[in-house]
């Protein structure tokens, strides 16, 4: 497998993943960078190209785990964080088994958000498949603050309708995605959709 094409496309969701639950940048950076070596050294343990991404993630939550089991870092975590890094590590080793429903969704995501109008689509991009603050990424489109906050938060909206409106979606206890599945067995929500051509008038025949 090629390591850095693989980094290239999973990067932005596992940084995003990170900052949603480590405070300090300089951590989160530093963490990836511990996440991309232990992919490159071990990517080679994956037999099923199929659960490259949960295997991925796994490695993930393992390196955050490992940053909050020092004492000092258990002081320093704010309390917003607290809930998810404790069931982390209450867990004890993650799930070997994929989760495949949030897995297919995750899958579909770009595909949808490059449905999307354009200034909707560059705004969840950047901040929900790129993983930069909001802030940073209004900053990129040149934009203020509560203009960029304004986009993600219609964007977000009109991706959720379109996922309600391909995929029956029932969520657990934890509001996790539990099960999907297609309203349309025939359909293909990750493709692209296809343009409609202009319909051909019938050539008058001369009189």
């Amino acid at each position: 497998m090629d390591v850095q094409q693989v980094w290239m496309e999973v990067r932005g969701r596992l940084r995003a993943f990170i900052a949603k639950r480590v405070a300090d940048d300089a951590a989160v950076d530093d963490l990836l960078q511990e996440v991309f070596l232990k992919i490159h050294d071990k990517i080679d343990q994956v037999q099923d190209p199929r659960r490259l991404v949960s295997w991925i993630f796994t490695v993930t939550r393992h390196v955050i785990i490992d940053y909050y089991r020092t004492s000092h870092r258990q002081r320093e975590l704010p309390a917003r964080l607290a809930t998810d890094v404790e069931s982390l590590m209450a867990a004890g080793e993650p799930k070997d088994e994929p989760d495949e429903p949030r897995i297919q969704l995750a899958g579909c995501l770009r595909p949808m958000v490059d449905q999307l109008a354009p200034e909707y689509r560059d705004a969840l991009r950047l901040v929900e498949l790129d993983g930069l603050t909001q802030q940073a990424a209004a900053s990129t489109l040149g934009l203020s603050l509560s203009g960029m906050k304004s986009r993600v938060q219609r964007g977000r909206r009109q991706l959720k309708a379109l996922l309600h409106d391909c995929c029956l979606i029932q969520l657990d206890a934890r509001r996790g995605v539990a099960e999907a599945a297609l309203r349309d067995p025939t359909a293909n929500p990750c493709a692209p959709p296809t343009p409609m051509m202009p319909e051909r008038r019938a050539a008058r025949k001369p009189t």
